[in-house]
């Protein structure tokens, strides 16, 4: 017994296909907001090797990357966590290397692969029978937790994670 889905929720099909339209737009816009504050923080404060310093010029106050981008980020009315993630993920895509059509969330998730190579093919082929990459298939590859678990193993994992929450291992034991 097959029928036709006629509503999503409280819309009609058709009403739904309208507002994902409407909102991949929107999501288009987002993550080029993000890349653009993640690039206006690395202009600021540019990527440097772990521990690294740099000398102020002469009568230059010295602002610590974090007191910089603190700055920033009170400055726009974005949290700290917010520009910082947006400056590394933003140094780990250079502009030609940007996917028009992936969220700012899957070339973020993508950003922690350490091989260039295969960060900037892998954000190019989605998985096997999917029009794009989302934030679970990203996950999936990367060996992260996904949100909405499908395999036996995700599952699984879900649970254990869970029970590593002090506040659900108590009600469970």
């Amino acid at each position: 017994m097959s029928e036709e889905i006629t509503k999503v929720g409280n819309v009609s099909q058709q009403r739904y296909e309208q507002i994902v339209s409407e909102l991949r737009q929107v999501v288009e816009q987002q993550t080029q907001g993000q890349f653009l504050i993640g690039d206006r923080a690395l202009e600021i404060e540019p990527m440097r090797e772990k521990g690294g310093s740099h000398a102020p010029a002469p009568g230059d106050e010295l602002f610590t990357v974090r007191d910089s981008l603190f700055r920033l980020a009170e400055d726009i009315g974005l949290a700290y966590r917010t520009v910082e993630s947006a400056r590394w993920t933003a140094s780990r895509w250079p502009k030609e290397r940007r996917q028009s059509g992936v969220s700012f969330t899957v070339h973020k998730i993508f950003a922690a692969i350490a091989d260039e190579g295969e960060r900037f093919e892998l954000i190019t082929s989605p998985p096997p029978g999917k029009a794009k990459w989302t934030p679970d298939e990203a996950n999936r590859r990367t060996g992260r937790q996904v949100v909405k678990p499908v395999s036996p193993q995700e599952k699984i994992t879900a649970i254990h994670a869970l029970a590593r929450d002090e506040d659900v291992a108590a009600v469970v034991t």
